[in-house]
Formats: structure tokens, sequence, C-alpha cells
């Protein structure tokens, strides 16, 4: 029996049929930006472009690292893989890179288009709106309210991405949009080549992931019904990743969530590089500022001007339990942004 292909961050399975795939889809196995090759099919599609499928996927389309098991990587992306369902989204949209009439980059040139008068199309980090339904909104889900209603062919800023919806700058608003419907610059680059050098800027999260992880409750904080998590975070790609919000959840024998917190992490991940997080507690005596999570690399260049900050510096992140059994613990990446190069740090 002919079997559907899945590349999952560069791991390749099969599903039997379109029930195992939705069911898969709904535990967050396979997300939007995940790509499928059908039973018999020599193409590759996006998840999101399914749309027997497209219904079952997870709002945060990002699945979950389970704490209890061995710690291990997951591989890059496949290169191969990708380049065919990249090739496969440009062919759809090159009729109107073409109407454009756009200077199309070639490898190594920046990405950017001209529009018919000469003056500067798209550039790193920008979209298209494609669809004349496009609203701003401003949560990432359908039933969030709009903040305004996006012109199609308009251009909008590419700030970050959360599963299947982009955060975008439009008109001096920001909100969200699913990924569906605009178009990335990228997908108007001349080449597979280039498409995949670009990749990372408009889908960041397939690049970064949570690589080592743990979860204690030392016995001094047993009664105060905390516990203290720790994590590694890896980036697969040439591009500094910041804007990181990564979700702490932990649940009980039933499988029924006791404490879930998202986690905005300060600072940034360099181009292939992994980076641990840890707190930082306000000075002694200030009680109004929170405690700040921070990458490790961020907090050495802060002890490097002040080498007393190290004393107000913990390893990993206190989340609360309370009193009920916690069984199962995980950590997941739900928001991520890539810089790209013109904002890079020097």
């Amino acid at each position: 029996m002919s079997r559907w292909m899945v590349n999952v961050r560069g791991q390749s399975f099969s599903a039997g049929n379109m029930d195992e795939l939705k069911q898969l889809a709904k535990k967050g196995d396979i997300g939007g930006g995940d790509i499928l090759q059908p039973p018999g099919a020599s193409e590759w599609l996006y998840a999101i472009e399914i749309p027997e499928l497209k219904a079952s996927l997870r709002p945060d389309g990002l699945g979950e690292m389970d704490l209890n098991a061995a710690p291990t990587g997951l591989s890059p992306v496949v290169k191969g893989v990708l380049a065919a369902a990249l090739a496969l989204a440009a062919a759809g949209i090159w009729g109107y890179a073409l109407s454009l009439k756009a200077a199309l980059p070639k490898q190594g040139d920046p990405l950017t288009l001209l529009d018919e008068s000469g003056q500067r199309g798209l550039s790193y980090q920008e979209v298209l709106i494609t669809s004349p339904m496009a609203t701003l909104k401003a949560e990432p889900n359908a039933s969030s309210p709009d903040l305004v209603a996006m012109k199609k062919d308009d251009k909008a800023t590419l700030l970050s991405k959360r599963g299947t919806w982009y955060k975008l700058r439009y008109q001096d608003k920001e909100g969200w949009a699913p990924v569906d419907q605009v178009v990335a610059a990228y997908f108007f680059a001349p080449d597979d080549e280039t498409k995949l050098n670009y990749d990372p800027l408009y889908n960041p999260d397939k690049y970064v992931y949570v690589a080592n992880a743990s979860w204690t409750q030392p016995v001094d904080k047993q009664k105060t019904g905390l516990s203290d998590m720790s994590a590694m975070l890896q980036n697969d790609s040439k591009f500094p990743m910041t804007d990181i919000k990564i979700a702490a959840t932990l649940k009980d024998s039933t499988g029924a969530v006791v404490t879930q917190k998202e986690i905005t992490v300060e600072g940034i991940i360099a181009p292939n590089h992994s980076d641990m997080i840890g707190t930082l507690a306000p000075a002694k005596g200030d009680k109004t500022t929170p405690p700040r999570i921070l990458f490790t690399s961020a907090f050495e260049k802060m002890v490097a001007e002040d080498p007393k900050v190290a004393e107000r510096w913990t390893d990993g992140v206190e989340v609360e339990v309370g009193n009920d059994q916690t069984n199962e613990a995980s950590v997941a990446i739900v928001e991520v942004r890539a810089i790209p190069p013109e904002e890079a740090p020097k």
C-alpha cells in the first residue's frame, strides 16, 4: 500500500493515510511548516497547503520535547528535500514575480526586487500580501480581533514566526497573519540554492530547537511548590536568532496540564551555536523589577561590564509546580525571529 512520506526537521517517516496524518497533526507531531509527499507523487507540499490536513494542525504548529527521555539533539533540515518543497511553492507564484517585472537576485546578491518604477520592491524580512481577505490580527489565532484589513499586493515587514502565523508590521501596526496569506520574499529567488540560503529568515522555527533539557525539584523547594528547569537551545542556521519564547509544560499522571508557562528569553543565539538559559534576579532591595530570563551569552556580556552581576545569576528557570503530582515535563519553542543581515550584530 502506498504511504505518505513526512519530513519533520530533517527526520523522515511514513504515514498510512490521511486519518493517521490528522492524528499526528493534532498531537503537534506535524506542524504547518513541515513537508509531506503524497502517495505516488514526486513533489513535496507544506502541511498547511493540504486542505484535508489544515484544520487538524495545532495553532502553535510545534511539538514538545519529552524531558523524561534521554536528551537528544535533532538533526538539521535535509537540504535536498527542502529544496524540492521550495521549488514547488515557488512555481505557483512565479508568474506573480514576472508580473512585477522584477530584477531577480542571483546567488549571493542582496535579496531585493525592483518594481516597474525602479523603486525598491522586496528586501530581507518583507512579504507580499497575497490574500484579498487578509487581516492583521491582535493575536495569532483566527478568533482574535482584527487590527486592520491588509490590501492585496501590499508589503509587510516580518517580525517573527509562531507556528503557522507570522508576526508582521503593516501600516505602523504590529499583529499576526497566517503564513498562507502572504508570500515571503525568498520565493522570488531564481534558484533553489538561494531559497535555501534565505529559508531561515522566514522559517526560523525549523532551525532552532531544544537540544537538551532537564527538570528537577530540589528538596528545599518542594514545600514552596517550585521546580528548576534548564534547557539548551540550538541554532542550526547561519542567521542569529532572537525574540525567542519557550513554553514549559508540566502534566500529571492523567495527562492533564498542571502548569504551563510561556517564557521570553532575552538575548541572541549566534549562528550555528547553542546556548543555555538562566535567571538574573533583580538588584538587592528592588521589589518592583521581575527576574530576567537570559541566554548565557547575554549574561556573560553583562558580567564583563559589571562583575557584581554574577552574584544575581542562577542557571535555569524556576517554574511553579504547586502541590499537584507531576509525571511529565516538556519544553517547546513557540516563537522565534531570525535577524536579517542588515540588522545582525557586528
